[in-house]
């Protein structure tokens, strides 16, 4: 009989891999076919297929039983149904959240989801009152550090009490349930605005403004936030009186969210294995993992109104990258993406940013600034220099720094339409009433109308366009190079003709000189032309490595250009040169890696030192200017930066362009110094 209890046992699991249909069909045909052995036959025989059929539905009734509990746990996706009438929004919640059920309140809706919580909205039983429910999420119950910071944070919030901090009334546990009610805020997140672009300045101040005065309240409890970020501050629905100036009510805006608040002992927290804090907004000190204390959060606040202000966060990325760009790189200010912010305020949040925590200013010197409102720049005509820059860009592609590289103007986008060019100008320069000429490359097949040197107001609207696409006088196949001279001459350089074209102020055609040939009055791959204040014209003639000086009206005076040694007759390769106001030149010797500056009689009289930057380009033009002060300014072209000479000839600073240099000239309004 062995046998037969293990042939049942076979059969009983082979039978349990089968639907219970077919179990049942095999079932009823083995118990006909045992009926038929007991009619035709004797019972010896029939015992053991009876015995088999029975073992099998012994064993195949709790494989049925287990089959229906597993169902209850994963339940098969059901059809939506449609809410039967008259069922209220209070019955249909209700119905969801039956295992999230906390004595004394009434779940209504689900309003949220974090990472690692849901917020719901309810009713409190004992007034009415709508409330926030914030509940821990399934997978982070068992978690204990989790809890208790969970908890930590309803007690970190529920000392604070101020008008735009999310007031939280109290917090519990049942069990494994752990729960915070806070106030319900009916609004949308500061993130949501920005997403929108309903934000201008004004209001952005405004808003700061109450987020600050938050802030201070949280510091002087002793706490850090931790985790400043748009999606942290809410707005109330009706806080905002819309209108052509839009203001905020004073109550209108609520700080909110204290899940990694600390105080001020506490290093950077990690949890389940991940960093605390939003990257975009984190400061250096918590990406590197170092204690932080309120500084931090003046950081995160100047992210926030960063992107307030320009629509787009300072850094981008994914985490690691972020992160990265948090401890070295300092964002564009945001005035350069865009440039109605008030110069006062891009250089505040400027402050804010600092990658060293002690040169932030302090949130009392904020909110004062923000309060005192005095964002008015000063006129573009009260500096005495500034840098005049094209650089490849979508935007601002002409730009105007004060002599500190800060940005006081910018003109011109790419595109079509008015006050847009076609593409970045290849030079630019700027004549006595302050109107721009700018030198751009662009041939379109059928339209023989097509100008190429364009002049505009110092508010970049165009006033003149000229220099049509040909060999013909007046007309350019490449114009590389542009300067105007003290009697508003126009002198434009063709690289491809090697000739340089003289106008009026109105664009008519008067002369050109030059054209190919090596030296003396002729070129060889020409790069560069500059008209000093005397009305000399001096020329680049890079392929001939020298620079070549004419008179106003195109003959030949002189040039210069420096041997490699004594003994070899090869000349340096020249990358850059300039004019002073005093007729000092100077000349990039790109081979020695020098600037040297040649006063009037000759002289060589200074020389500095130009080291190549990391990642800096050395095949490409050095621009050199100097200002009414006699500080140098030497700008490769393709790189983002402006070295700062002293008079001693000494590097003094390197700024910032965040944009790739076309051309670079430093243009004097007024002169200061009166001698050299």
């Amino acid at each position: 009989m062995l046998w037969l209890l293990l042939l049942g046992l076979v059969i009983a699991v082979v039978f349990s891999r089968l639907p219970m249909w077919l179990n049942a069909v095999l079932l009823g045909l083995s118990l006909l076919f045992a009926l038929g052995l007991v009619s035709f036959s004797d019972l010896d025989r029939a015992l053991a297929p009876l015995l088999l059929y029975a073992l099998a539905l012994g064993l195949l009734v709790p494989v049925g039983s287990f089959s229906q509990r597993s169902s209850r746990v994963a339940p098969a996706r059901k059809k939506r149904s449609r809410t039967e009438p008259g069922v209220t929004g209070k019955r249909a919640a209700a119905s969801s959240f039956d295992n999230l059920e906390i004595p004394g309140y009434d779940l209504l809706e689900k309003v949220g989801s974090g990472g690692m919580a849901s917020v719901f909205r309810a009713r409190r039983q004992s007034d009415g009152l709508i409330v926030a429910l914030k509940i821990p999420m399934e997978q982070y119950v068992a978690d204990a550090k989790f809890i208790r910071r969970f908890h930590r944070e309803a007690e970190v919030a529920q000392r604070l009490d101020h008008p735009n901090i999310v007031r939280t009334f109290e917090h519990g546990s049942l069990g494994i349930k752990h729960y915070m009610v806070m106030e319900f805020v009916d609004g949308r997140s500061l993130e949501n605005y920005i997403e929108a672009g309903e934000l201008d300045i004004g209001l952005s101040i405004d808003m700061m403004k109450l987020v600050v005065g938050a802030l201070q309240h949280i510091h002087s409890a002793g706490i850090i936030h931790r985790d400043i970020k748009p999606a942290n501050i809410m707005i109330l629905h009706d806080g905002i009186q819309h209108g052509q100036n839009p203001r905020v009510a004073k109550d209108a805006v609520k700080l909110m969210d204290f899940g990694i608040a600390g105080g001020k002992v506490l290093s950077r927290l990690t949890m389940t294995g991940a960093r605390v804090g939003t990257p975009v907004y984190m400061s250096p000190e918590q990406a590197r993992g170092l204690k932080i204390d309120h500084r931090s959060d003046v950081y995160s606040l100047g992210l926030v109104f960063y992107e307030m202000l320009t629509g787009q966060t300072a850094f981008k990325g994914g985490y690691e990258a972020i992160v990265h760009q948090q401890i070295f790189q300092t964002p564009a200010p945001p005035r350069q993406l865009n440039l109605e912010i008030p110069k006062a305020l891009d250089s505040m949040i400027m402050r804010m940013v600092a990658k060293e925590p002690d040169e932030r200013p302090n949130l009392d010197e904020v909110l004062e600034f923000l309060k005192k409102g005095d964002f008015h720049d000063r006129a573009d005509v009260e500096l005495p220099s500034r840098l005049v820059l094209t650089v490849s860009a979508r935007q601002g592609v002409l730009r105007v720094l004060d002599t500190e590289g800060n940005l006081h103007k910018s003109l011109g986008d790419i595109g079509i339409g008015d006050g847009r060019f076609s593409a970045a100008p290849l030079s630019v320069t700027v004549d006595r009433e302050g109107n721009f000429y700018a030198a751009i490359f662009e041939y379109r097949v059928g339209q023989d109308d097509h100008r190429m040197i364009h002049k505009l107001d110092p508010e970049g609207k165009l006033l003149l366009s000229f220099g049509a696409y040909g060999m013909k006088p007046g007309e350019f196949l490449y114009p590389l190079s542009i300067s105007i001279g003290p009697d508003d001459t126009v002198y434009v350089m063709d690289s491809e003709t090697h000739l340089i074209q003289r106008f009026d102020a109105q664009g008519r055609y008067l002369t050109n000189f030059g054209g190919r040939g090596r030296g003396k009055g002729f070129f060889n791959d020409p790069r560069g032309i500059i008209v000093a204040a005397d009305g000399c014209v001096y020329v680049l003639d890079y392929g001939n490595r020298q620079i070549q000086r004419f008179d106003a009206e195109g003959n030949y005076q002189t040039r210069w250009a420096f041997k490699i040694s004594a003994e070899q007759q090869e000349t340096r390769l020249i990358d850059g040169f300039t004019v002073d106001v005093f007729g000092n030149l100077y000349i990039s010797d790109v081979t020695g890696g020098k600037i040297r500056k040649i006063s009037p009689d000759g002289k060589i009289a200074l020389s500095y030192s130009v080291d190549a930057l990391q990642g800096e380009a050395t095949d490409a033009l050095l621009d050199l200017g100097v200002d009414d002060s006699g500080y140098l300014y030497a700008a490769r072209r393709g790189g983002h930066l402006i070295r700062k000479y002293d008079l001693s000839g000494r590097l003094i600073s390197t700024m910032e362009t965040y944009a790739p240099v076309v051309q670079m000239l430093v243009d004097i309004k007024k002169l200061v110094r009166e001698s050299v």
